[in-house]
């Protein structure tokens, strides 16, 4: 009699089943899982430097803070702290609000002395290159009737690179000549190059108007700062002559006074 084989008896070679994923793809998985867990942490924990806004005024410590409206960065309103602004000796400091964003101040200097030859000085905040920024205001202003723009320069003041350019203004024939000549001058749109804000062109226009009974000789500078922004410096003085504005060395040398008043916060970008 014939013995039964192992097959009729019942007995099947079982085939293993493969797991769906080898070791090596487990270990892999788990990386990237542990790799986007950490991406995460970091994204929601990032901190950029942008100052809150509670209230709708921005959350400062202090009253001398020097700020800048970085609006194009990473969306919506977001504020830097760029340093601070001291005293300026023969000087009476004042926080204003800025006309461009009323939650910024921009910090006007009068001088104590009313014969002081340079009058007034301003310092603000542009989220722009230095240098760019320099010569976009230069170019605006060069389309102000009566007004002489200098070339731009650069200069090493209070160990900052510094852009600048000197300006005349002559009285304008009509009072509302020279604004109307400014807004023109305005390019019709912002510089690739730098973001100028559009407070720019109002603020030339605002100068040109104050200027119309007057003689005005000024310096305007510009010095980088943290955030992709710039400091604005801004020294003038006016009179019924040409001879009572102050000269080119006056204003130079006041800014080299009014430049160390600032001081810029350590890092950023």
């Amino acid at each position: 009699m014939a013995k039964k084989s192992a097959r009729s008896k019942g007995f099947r070679k079982q085939n293993a089943k493969k797991p769906y994923l080898s070791k090596r793809d487990i270990v892999l998985l788990c990386l990237l899982i542990a790799a986007v867990a950490v991406a995460a942490f970091f994204l929601f924990r990032y901190d950029d430097g942008a100052l809150k806004v509670k209230d709708d005024a921005i959350v400062a410590d202090g009253d001398n803070w020097l700020i800048v409206n970085g609006s194009n960065t990473r969306g919506g309103f977001r504020y830097y702290k760029l340093g601070e602004i001291g005293e300026l000796e023969g000087f009476t400091r004042e926080a204003k609000a800025s006309a461009g964003d009323e939650r910024l101040n921009e910090y006007v200097f009068t001088a104590q002395d009313e014969d002081a030859a340079v009058k007034t000085a301003v310092v603000s905040t542009s989220h722009a290159a230095a240098e760019a920024m320099s010569r976009y205001a230069a170019t605006t202003l060069s389309g102000v009737e009566n007004a002489e723009v200098g070339d731009v320069q650069s200069k090493e003041i209070a160990g900052q690179t510094t852009y600048y350019f000197l300006y005349g203004e002559r009285p304008a024939e009509a009072s509302g000549e020279a604004a109307e000549t400014a807004e023109e001058a305005a390019p019709a749109e912002e510089s690739t190059e730098a973001a100028a804000p559009a407070e720019e062109a109002g603020e030339a226009a605002d100068e040109a108007a104050q200027s119309a009974a007057s003689y005005r000789r000024a310096v305007r500078a510009y010095i980088d700062a943290p955030h992709d922004s710039c400091i604005v410096l801004r020294m003038e003085g006016s009179g019924e002559s040409a001879d009572a504005c102050p000269t080119d060395e006056q204003l130079l040398a006041g800014l080299e006074s009014l430049i160390p008043t600032v001081t810029l916060e350590k890092g950023g970008k």
